[in-house]
């Protein structure tokens, strides 16, 4: 049978009809989010996760932050008058010279020296890559805590285990042990690819270093 000719425009428009509407909306999406740039970037920052049409979505840690930040101030608020004197009277030096202290009682040294301050200066360029940083910091920090406690641990056993056992053992507090945690899932999301904004990376390190100042401080009250 023969496709009458005058049938062929019909046909070529409706292919053509039927391709423009594959593509459109992705070109809509991209309009959208060029247009309002600004706007969806705040949004990012506020929500946990963003769902698109396909299955696609993003995660972000803006709870687990805010989360952090509140256990933080708990923390500060419980600290011991003498653990807060060690802390104020402390050195800018201090924290570069943790590691000589940490050899010196038989402890893992830091690969940053517990200087929050070389973490700063990787978000700058890579948010992502100054948390996983953080997260092996904390972890020495764990199971150097762990040592100095005289709490014992396998060498396989988890960050988290380790953690819990501490509690346990009363070495450290409850806020202590919650915000720990907290840091952890933070750094951990990173390190599995989730959306982190140079801000955000820095809100997380300056809560970090709250605990790397009383660690500090530990490393001198608890080994004198």
């Amino acid at each position: 049978m023969r496709v009458n000719s005058t049938d062929q425009p019909y046909e070529l428009l409706k292919i053509i009809l039927d391709f423009i509407g594959t593509i459109a909306w992705p070109i809509i999406v991209l309009i959208v989010v060029c247009y309002f740039k600004k706007e969806i970037k705040k949004l990012l920052i506020r929500a946990k996760k963003l769902e698109f049409p396909g299955g696609f979505s993003i995660e972000t840690v803006e709870q687990d932050i805010t989360q952090a930040k509140e256990l933080s101030t708990e923390v500060e608020k419980e600290r011991k008058p003498e653990i807060q004197k060690i802390i104020d009277n402390a050195s800018p030096s201090s924290e570069t010279e943790a590691n000589k202290r940490m050899i010196q009682v038989g402890l893992i040294p830091s690969p940053s020296g517990l200087s929050i301050e070389y973490y700063r200066r990787i978000a700058d360029t890579d948010p992502r890559l100054a948390l996983i940083g953080l997260r092996s910091d904390l972890e020495i920090m764990v199971k150097n805590l762990a040592k100095g406690f005289e709490v014992s641990f396998g060498d396989k056993d988890s960050a988290a285990l380790i953690i819990s056992k501490l509690l346990n053992s009363g070495s450290i507090s409850t806020r202590q042990y919650e915000l720990i945690n907290t840091l952890f899932k933070i750094c951990n999301s990173a390190a599995l690819g989730v959306l982190i904004t140079k801000e955000q990376a820095m809100e997380v390190l300056n809560i970090g270093e709250i605990l790397v100042k009383d660690y500090i401080a530990w490393l001198k009250w608890g080994f004198s």
